[in-house]
């Protein structure tokens, strides 16, 4: 009975670490997010963090996903961005696998997640979902969406991928995959990438850029407020006034 149980326990075990993780991610689990459940709850969330959410729920196949059409398929969820002292964190929640999605004759595959570092409208570091979640540096190149070649949806999803870069390194950590029955991609960068820069911006799209997803971030930090100070400057004195009056004696 007893080797029974072990042999139970070991089918068990077996198939907890073979099963697919449909909540597996690097932070955002940890955040208290969930698919449906977009608002960060958990504690364990950065203090500076913005996120934008526009789920696509009607039918699976079709539907204006602004700027395109695609339904779930190729829905953008909901884009989030966050800094603590030590990393920024950028997150995609889409319908849209790494493995991309095919149309006709043609093979439409996630872009790179675009960061504006200072909020001046260009897009300088590049998150490269085709080389693992590789930082991509100064003098970017970028490539836009297009179907056939042409330009799709006015512009509205340029950004697409980075062709081009001066410097690259790899970023904190990195994930693009299963998440709730859909796909997240999450990064987290190491800061000291990023300069002394508090403003962020990001974008994310397809190939076909049928859906996008941006979001901006303040990362300064906060300024204390005055009564605060107040409460610290007494604290001061007080401590001043005490040693004085023990030196005294």
């Amino acid at each position: 009975m007893k080797k029974a149980r072990n042999t139970l326990f070991v089918i068990l075990l077996a198939v907890f670490i073979l099963a697919p993780a449909s909540e597996a991610s690097l932070f955002l689990s940890s955040w208290g997010i969930s698919y449906g459940n977009w608002d960060p709850v958990s504690t364990l969330a950065p203090s500076h963090i913005a996120y934008s959410v526009e789920d696509w729920t009607g039918s699976p196949s079709d539907g204006y996903l602004d700027p395109g059409y695609g339904g779930n398929g190729y829905d953008v969820e909901a884009v989030y961005a966050g800094c603590d002292n030590d990393y920024f964190y950028v997150a995609v929640v889409t319908g849209f696998p790494i493995a991309g999605r095919r149309s006709g004759d043609e093979i439409f595959a996630p872009g790179d997640i675009a960061i504006d570092t200072n909020l001046d409208n260009i897009y300088d570091l590049a998150v490269d979902t085709d080389a693992g979640g590789t930082l991509r540096q100064t003098n970017l190149t970028w490539e836009n969406p297009s179907v056939g070649g042409h330009p799709v949806w006015g512009g509205a999803s340029d950004p697409l991928r980075v062709t081009g870069w001066s410097q690259s390194s790899a970023p904190a950590a990195w994930s693009y995959g299963a998440f709730h029955g859909r796909y997240a991609i999450e990064a987290m960068i190491d800061r000291s990438f990023l300069g002394s820069e508090t403003g962020f911006a990001m974008h994310w799209t397809m190939g076909c850029g049928n859906d996008v997803g941006e979001v901006r971030l303040d990362c300064t930090p906060p300024v204390p407020e005055p009564a605060s100070l107040g409460l610290l400057g007494l604290g001061l004195m007080g401590g001043g006034l005490l040693r004085r009056l023990r030196h005294k004696k």
